[in-house]
Formats: structure tokens, C-alpha cells, sequence
């Protein structure tokens, strides 16, 4: 294995988020304009079936059944990318990864590495995006060993904030039945004050009232229906959002046992198997070099010994020379 880089690698996208513009346009486009559409041309209809005004029958009620289909097609879509990522991360961590790494990581450079992994990324039709994958990416590339936890909480903050427009969805069709509430009853009450401003006298109270009862009963229905429909809208809408959030919550948990437990431990293993085997070929280096000094200083030892008696020999012939000559000398001498 070549060394970590120090990068910053945790730039990466969370595979379960889901935009929300995609479902809000497309139920637009299916529901709140034909509602819309048939509030304009049917909802005040006396003929109207009961059934049919509830979800129709005033204006609010078009944009309830909007703001639930938008929502549920979000938590749908959502749920489809879960089981995706679900089913990856299976392969992943049973399969793939334990082939990959079987004769360990130490066999591998980073560049042959990360080519391996788009390899298997790509033929199992495996999102770069995974989050199993993007743990395993930050740990083989990242100088930080425990840079995969801080990931980790990042996973959680990405799956809370994922959950942001379907809390308000749910928290939002309420609040339009109760506006609902209150635009019906405020409509009653300006009827019912119009009918009796407009008469002048007590005989022409009754009638103005029977003409204008079924305006004020309408306006009522209208208030009661919008309440009706936000509330059973919103119950199961409600029950939607926290079962797949439990489920993503659960999947993030599950992930974490994996990866700590079972995958993790693997690769830590192979790293300081690799760092054990990269000091013992150190420390048989430096050996080597060692040995190799000693010879070295042997053969110093054994060149400044034939030296020094090199030099007692020259000493002992120069001498032996000198003493000759003198003899010679002496001998001249009558």
C-alpha cells in the first residue's frame, strides 16, 4: 500500500436524499390543477356528490391533497433509494469486499485501489455515492484512521436535514385546514352580517335570511370540510415519514455494526500487518548496513596493523643500513 493522502475527502453527497421540486411539480401538474380546474366549474354545484365537494368543494382543499401527494411521491421516492442503498451495501459488505480484500490490502498501490473499486463499482451497478463505499474510500485514503467516524456523524446530520420539507409538509397541511377553518367561518359571518345590514325592517329579516342561509351553511361546510380532510391527510402521512425514518435510522445503525465490527477490523489488521512487514525490512536494512560497517572496520583494523609492522620492518632495515655504513667507515679509518 502507497501512504494516505491528506486531502479532505468528505465531500461526498448522501445517497438517500431525494429532491423535493421533482414531486412537487409533477403532482402540481396531476392534482392541484385539475382541482383546482373542478372547483371552478363543479364545486358550488348543489348536484356536487358529498364525497367529491370534500376535495373540491372550496379552494383550500385542492392545495391539502397537493401538498399530501407531493409528500407521499417524496417519502415513495426516498423509500426506492433506501432499499437501493440497502441492497448495495449488502453486496458490498458480503460479498464484494471480502473478495476483494482476500489476499489483503498490502497487495495493492492507491492507484490500483481505487481502479479495483470503480471496477466493482461499475459492474454491480454500485453508486460511488455508497455509503459503505465512502467509508471504505475514506479509510484506505485518508491519513486519519478514525476519519470514517467523523463521517459517520455527518450520515446522521445529512439524514435528519433529508427529513426537512416532509416535517413540513406534515406540519403545513394542518395549518392550511385551519386556515381553511377560518376562511369558511369568516365568509358565514360576513354573510350572515350582509343579510342583516340590507333589510330595514323586522318583516324582511326572515326572508333576507332563508335567502342567505345556504350561503352561510356553505361557507361553513367549507370550513369544517378543509379541517376534516388536513386531519385524515395528515395522519397517515405522518405514520409514512416516521416509519421510513426509522428504517433509514435503523440502515445508518446497521451500517455501523458492519462496518465497525466486521469491516474495519479487516483492513486495520492488513494495515499494521503492512507497517510490521515495512519495519522488519527496515530494521533488516539498517542490520544490513550495520554488518557492513563492521566489515568495513575490520578491514581498517587489519590495514593499519599491516601498516604499523610495515613501518617497525622499515625501521629495523633503516637502522640495520645505518649501522652498516658506519662499520664501513670505522673499518677505513687507518
Amino acid at each position: 500500500m502507497s501512504n494516505k493522502n491528506n486531502g479532505n475527502t468528505l465531500n461526498h453527497n448522501y445517497p438517500i436524499e431525494q429532491a423535493f421540486k421533482f414531486p412537487l411539480i409533477i403532482t402540481a401538474i396531476l392534482v392541484l390543477l385539475p382541482g383546482l380546474a373542478l372547483y371552478w366549474f363543479i364545486g358550488d354545484a348543489q348536484s356536487t356528490p358529498r364525497s367529491l365537494k370534500l376535495f373540491v368543494g372550496n379552494w383550500i382543499s385542492p392545495i391539502i391533497l397537493w401538498f399530501f401527494c407531493a409528500s407521499f411521491f417524496h417519502l415513495w421516492l426516498k423509500r426506492s433509494q433506501l432499499k437501493k442503498e440497502i441492497d448495495a451495501s449488502e453486496l458490498l459488505s458480503n460479498k464484494l469486499i471480502p473478495n476483494m480484500f482476500h489476499g489483503g490490502i498490502d497487495q495493492y498501490t492507491e492507484n490500483e485501489l481505487e481502479a479495483e473499486l470503480q471496477t466493482t463499482n461499475s459492474q454491480n451497478n454500485i453508486s460511488k455515492e455508497n455509503l459503505l463505499h465512502s467509508r471504505l474510500s475514506l479509510f484506505l485514503n485518508h491519513a486519519d484512521n478514525d476519519i470514517d467516524e467523523t463521517f459517520a456523524i455527518k450520515e446522521r446530520e445529512y439524514m435528519k436535514g433529508s427529513f426537512s420539507l416532509s416535517r413540513f409538509m406534515v406540519w403545513a397541511i394542518p395549518i392550511m385546514g385551519f386556515i381553511g377553518t377560518v376562511w369558511g367561518i369568516s365568509n358565514g359571518i360576513s354573510h350572515f352580517s350582509d343579510a342583516m345590514t340590507s333589510t330595514n325592517s323586522v318583516t324582511d329579516v326572515s326572508a333576507m335570511l332563508k335567502e342567505s342561509l345556504p350561503l352561510v351553511t356553505s361557507s361553513l361546510a367549507t370550513a369544517f370540510d378543509t379541517t376534516l380532510l388536513a386531519l385524515l391527510l395528515s395522519i397517515p402521512l405522518m405514520m409514512l415519514m416516521l416509519s421510513l425514518e426509522k428504517d433509514e435510522e435503523a440502515y445508518l445503525i446497521d451500517l455501523d455494526e458492519k462496518w465497525f465490527h466486521d469491516i474495519k477490523p479487516l483492513l486495520v489488521k492488513s494495515t499494521q500487518q503492512s507497517l510490521s512487514q515495512n519495519t522488519i525490512q527496515s530494521a533488516e536494512g539498517i542490520v544490513a548496513v550495520a554488518d557492513n560497517s563492521q566489515a568495513v572496520a575490520n578491514e581498517i583494523t587489519l590495514l593499519s596493523t599491516q601498516i604499523k609492522a610495515l613501518q617497525e620492518t622499515m625501521e629495523d632495515l633503516y637502522e640495520t643500513v645505518f649501522t652498516s655504513k658506519l662499520n664501513e667507515r670505522s673499518n677505513k679509518k687507518p
